[in-house]
């Protein structure tokens, strides 16, 4: 299976509802968290339409790291993509796990 490493390809999100900010006219605020890479983004934090990137189990981003993690929100690329490209680009093969091998025989067998 070739990969086609032009296209670039997107963060895939899970969206959590993170309820309002008390005050008058807070909007409603949303996490987005990458199923692949794990990076996490606030949604309408501080107000309405602003993004702000959500440390990670690491602890604090610099800026460079954050600046570039927001660049990839929209559009990618997605890092946990990137490692899945590099090893599927590393062998082209896929090989059979042996227990799949063995029921792939005996449902063979019972067709015949």
């Amino acid at each position: 299976m070739k990969v086609n490493t032009n296209n670039v390809l997107r963060h895939n999100y899970a969206i959590w509802v993170m309820g309002r900010k008390p005050g008058w006219f807070k909007p409603q605020r949303y996490m987005y968290r990458c199923l692949r890479c794990k990076w996490a983004f606030m949604v309408n934090d501080d107000h309405s339409g602003s993004l702000r990137v959500a440390a990670d189990e690491a602890g604090h981003l610099n800026a460079a790291e954050e600046k570039r993690r927001l660049d990839s929100f929209v559009s990618g690329p997605c890092p946990g993509y990137k490692a899945a490209t590099e090893a599927v680009e590393a062998s082209n093969v896929i090989a059979m796990r042996r227990e799949n091998r063995q029921i792939k025989r005996a449902r063979d067998a019972r067709a015949m």
